[in-house]
């Protein structure tokens, strides 16, 4: 039996951050730390690869620096029925592939030191008062404390009986060659002009072994409408002239973050998507370094008074940039995909600021109190005025 502090179960951004964190701050609990990962790297990982700067700048604040291919962008375009919205922030973001990424990230952690074990799939975990046993194929390691970084389908949530969540959405995506009806290559695009979808098409810019292509895809929303996103992609493709039968179509799954739902338990705490990411646009890569950077300092010092019991973990988010703009994501979630929806979307053009302050925030840009305010209260004056015209 090999013994460790902490063990935590998958080796993507949100455990390599969390990982890498935990080193910058305790690097004695870091040495006493494992991180596995289920497949070998490099591994395929579906994702349509959009990571906000914010993502980058976390990294380089710990010295991380990735060489990896990217696609630099400059804005975001938000398509409705009857126009499009840019807001161009230069640098907010880049669109990376995150079978580069993440092998590149894991070879950053085992570079500093970090125990890393790639083709490591758990088996089984077991959860005792004053320790946790978990099981791979080949072995069992004993840790004071595990955390779980293993995504929307992973065996921490399973094993250690945390409730389904209800907040999930299917994904549809594929790679396809440029269409006159794209914008330029600066720009990802969330297009919401498909009605009777609850989700949204999009198109990013993105870069495959060399070749610049356009990753597109559908994001449907399964607690609002359990509506296949194939058949919406295909019907966006062709409006492209594009036959979604000449490409390969990737699916997956994801799982949003759900106020109030249990992310922690004694000797158990979550990160990444396993705890829940954003609901309203699926974003979900830098929000995963970000979980890292505040299960770090956490997770030091509860090793260090000896406190497992992870109680205050959801309050703990909270109170950091990540618990707080998910929150603001679930509140944009519940506002545009219910029944204000046609309102919502006639006054979306009128919120240049609010635009202006998401996009800064994806770039990792300080938002102030002023300028927040100053959005919502936009928004707030443009729904009062349209409900009022509609009654």
């Amino acid at each position: 039996m090999i013994e460790k502090e902490l063990v935590i179960v998958g080796g993507g951004p949100a455990g390599l951050s969390t990982a890498l964190h935990v080193q910058a701050v305790a690097p004695k609990l870091a040495a006493r730390t494992v991180v596995l990962e289920a497949e070998r790297y490099p591994r395929e990982k579906i994702c349509a690869g959009g990571l906000g700067m914010r993502g980058l700048a976390a990294l380089e604040k710990i010295g991380v620096t990735l060489d990896v291919p990217m696609v630099p962008l400059d804005a975001v375009g938000v398509r409705l029925a009857t126009e499009t919205i840019v807001t161009r922030v230069p640098g907010c973001g880049v669109v990376i592939r995150r079978v580069e990424f993440d092998h590149a990230l894991a070879k950053a952690a085992i570079a500093r030191g970090i125990d890393v074990r790639d083709g490591t799939p758990v088996t089984a975990i077991e959860i005792h008062d004053d320790h946790v046993l978990v099981t791979t194929a080949t072995e069992t390691i004993r840790a004071k404390a595990i955390v779980g970084a293993d995504g929307v389908g992973g065996i921490v949530r399973r094993a250690t009986g945390f409730a389904r969540h209800e907040l999930r959405a299917q994904v549809c995506e594929l790679d396809t060659e440029g269409s006159p009806l794209d914008l330029p290559r600066d720009t990802v695009v969330f297009d919401f002009a498909m009605r009777d979808l609850a989700g949204y098409a999009w198109d990013f810019p993105t870069q495959v072994a060399g070749e610049p292509l356009m990753c597109r895809g559908a994001y449907a929303i399964h607690t609002l409408a359990h509506d296949p996103p194939r058949p919406r992609l295909a019907t966006y493709l062709a409006q492209r002239g594009l036959d979604i039968a000449r490409y390969k179509v990737k699916q997956y799954a994801e799982r949003g973050f759900e106020p109030g739902a249990a992310i922690a338990q004694p000797r158990v705490l979550l990160v990444g998507e396993a705890a829940g990411i954003d609901i309203a646009t699926g974003e979900g890569i830098a929000q995963a370094i970000e979980y890292g950077v505040t299960a770090g300092p956490y997770l030091a010092r509860a090793f260090e008074r000896d406190d497992l019991g992870f109680k205050n973990w959801r309050s703990y988010v909270a109170r950091h940039h990540i618990g707080w703009q998910m929150w603001i994501r679930h509140l944009c979630y519940r506002w545009f995909y219910g029944d204000r929806r046609d309102t919502v979307e006639r006054i979306m053009p009128k919120l240049p600021q609010l635009f202006r302050v998401g996009v800064e925030d994806f770039a990792g840009r300080p938002i102030s109190k002023l300028a927040l305010a100053h959005g919502a209260g936009q928004f707030l004056a443009a729904f009062i005025h349209e409900r009022a015209r509609d009654s």
